[in-house]
């Protein structure tokens, strides 16, 4: 029988910072927001034996400690534009993000499900909730430098929010030596239901995938259906 996170027994609510214009406007820089705009992530995945060998999901959760300050990173920023998020993933040992054709369950990525009413009565996902994964760079060669982004469907959603053209978002990665910063712009206008005035929240949950360190989250991620039952998403409250 699996062990239930003891954050599964709590709601969470992250106070977050408005991002500056010049943060989002023209070409996006790979790290785009200063450590101000840091929000803690509450686990981390530990690799299952075979991981490496792109089999399954990350592995159990360990909470978070001292020593995984220094290999991840999540920055989120809010305007009236739209929303702005950043990740930095260090310490891979020259390993560069695995992204392949076919296993892209796999590939290093960012899932990142909205829900612009943060609703948290309903198990189901309505209009206002969205799910995307972004990939820092796409393609099997070691030379790709370009991100990708891309929605699908919430499972069991009783509504879809409208159509999403993700060629409309701001991406930017950078390799670094021993990993990469990546950076996301999500426009307002993709986003059914976003008003960051009159709703100052919303409701939020990722996981970040890594095949060198398995993985990070907000809060927790399997066995709870997390990426599905927007109940379970934190919530971050505009300042």
């Amino acid at each position: 029988m699996a062990e239930i996170p003891q954050n599964f027994l709590f709601r969470f609510r992250f106070p977050v910072e408005k991002a500056p214009k010049e943060a989002f406007r023209g070409q996006l820089r790979p790290e785009a927001l200063d450590a101000s705009f840091g929000v803690p992530f509450w686990s981390r995945h530990q690799p299952p034996d075979g991981f490496e060998k792109r089999v399954g999901e990350p592995g159990l959760l360990t909470p978070r400690g001292p020593e995984n300050r220094d290999i991840f990173d999540f920055r989120f920023g809010w305007a009236s534009e739209g929303i702005l998020f950043t990740i930095v993933v260090a310490k891979k040992k020259n390993q560069r993000p695995f992204w392949r054709r076919g296993e892209l369950r796999s590939a290093d990525c960012v899932r990142l499900c909205l829900d612009c009413r943060d609703v948290k009565d309903a198990r189901r996902a309505n209009k206002y909730c969205h799910k995307f994964v972004f990939y820092p760079f796409v393609g099997e060669s070691p030379n790709a430098i370009e991100p990708g982004a891309q929605w699908v469907p919430i499972e069991r959603a009783k509504s879809t929010p409208n159509s999403v053209d993700v060629a409309d978002f701001k991406l930017s990665a950078e390799k670094r030596p021993d990993g990469y910063a990546f950076s996301a712009f999500i426009p307002g206008s993709s986003l059914t239901g976003y008003d960051a005035y009159d709703m100052r929240r919303i409701g939020i949950h990722y996981v970040v995938r890594d095949s060198y360190h398995g993985g990070f989250v907000l809060q927790y991620a399997e066995p709870t259906p997390c990426e599905d039952d927007p109940s379970l998403w934190a919530t971050f409250a505009f300042k």
